[in-house]
């Protein structure tokens, strides 16, 4: 079964740590976590206090998706946050191997963010040096984007390469995903899906359950 992952940008930001709490109870255990600067993305989102916050809330995976310039200063600010897992964006990044070493060091999960427009050929080359891929669906920064299915290729060519090398890797689909493209993304080898609106804006417990459904079998 894929694993479903909560994205708190699109939850009720008065009210985090409830729609964290409700979509908990129906069996969410990650929850991702957007951090933007208003400099690489349009818009400013969470920063390193609401991670502590959400931590003592719940023991659930926190995985913190560090959209941002200076990433090596930024980086250091979330090392004691509680994340579980850090989630760097490539293309913001001068010197990603260097950084997904410093986080392996720290023994938190160390990941690695493509954009859309970024071909296979670069991810390629980090597949064996990541815990986990994390593939966009949309460009970074603002919720409620619709889904670029064109990523489904490189999702595809992702996974090949990783079980062709015998890899314990993980894929990650983030951005745009919902319950009519959700079971696409999974077949194409999506191990993590990550939902914003997908899970939290209407009925949390139906919004699950719904896809779950939808993914029965995959």
């Amino acid at each position: 079964m894929k694993e479903l992952c909560g994205s708190v940008l699109a939850a009720n930001h008065a009210n985090l740590a409830r729609d964290v709490k409700k979509a908990e109870n129906e069996g969410i255990s990650r929850f991702h976590i957007d951090v933007t600067d208003g400099h690489y993305t349009p818009e400013i989102t969470f920063g390193v206090q609401l991670v502590r916050d959400l931590r003592r809330e719940t023991d659930a995976v926190l995985d913190v998706h560090l959209a941002v310039f200076n990433l090596p200063v930024i980086l250091d600010s979330f090392l004691d946050s509680g994340a579980d897992s850090i989630t760097l964006q490539y293309e913001a990044c001068d010197l990603p191997q260097r950084l997904l070493t410093t986080l392996k060091k720290r023994g938190v999960n160390a990941c690695l963010s493509f954009i859309p427009a970024t071909g296979f050929e670069r991810i390629e080359y980090f597949i064996d040096e990541a815990d986990t891929v994390n593939l966009l669906g949309v460009d970074p920064g603002i919720g409620g984007q619709q889904f670029i299915s064109k990523i489904l290729n490189k999702v595809e060519k992702t996974a090949a390469w990783r079980d062709n090398h015998g890899l314990k890797t993980r894929i990650a689909v983030d951005g745009g995903l919902n319950r009519d493209n959700c079971r696409r993304a999974a077949e194409a080898g999506a191990d993590i899906l990550i939902f914003g609106s997908g899970i939290f804006r209407g009925n949390i417990s139906e919004n699950i359950n719904a896809l779950r459904m939808n993914l029965e079998g995959c």
